[in-house]
């Protein structure tokens, strides 16, 4: 399955420009956890409600003041939207993180895949698999 299949179409993002405090408030507003930071269409970062607490609050600093970009994680690692559920799978363990952004082929944010989404995808496609082997060696449920 392609991810752009998958994928969540309805990202939540924020230029790098907005403070803190607005971040933790959009966050907060569309029940998300994290927001990818857009810069001329493509992500530029990501900022997660543990970098606020561990970067702003724990620190001491000014969440009205302090920029997204100040604490971001600058390091976006995306991947194509052609690629499928393992490709993302294997990106997602070897470099440790739950969510990746979904690029178009010039590099345009299309959606996000979360590690939920596919943990959900593969519940489902278990549950198909009992469901056949029920019905192979006759079973009822």
């Amino acid at each position: 399955m392609a991810l752009r299949d998958l994928m969540i179409k309805d990202v939540t993002s924020l230029p790098p420009t907005a403070s803190v405090l607005d971040a933790a408030k959009f966050m907060a507003d569309m029940n998300v956890g994290s927001v990818i930071v857009m810069k001329d269409n493509s992500p530029s970062g990501f900022l997660t409600d543990r970098d606020i607490v561990t970067k702003v609050l724990a620190q001491g600093k000014d969440p009205k003041t302090t920029k997204i970009s100040e604490i971001m994680v600058t390091t976006v690692v995306t991947i194509s939207e052609d690629k499928g559920i393992f490709d993302v799978t294997k990106l997602m363990s070897a470099r440790g993180i739950r969510r990746v952004p979904v690029v178009d082929s010039i590099g345009k944010l299309v959606g996000v895949i979360a590690l939920d989404d596919v943990l959900i995808l593969l519940g489902k496609e278990m549950q198909n698999i009992a469901a056949a082997l029920r019905t192979e060696l006759g079973m009822k449920d």
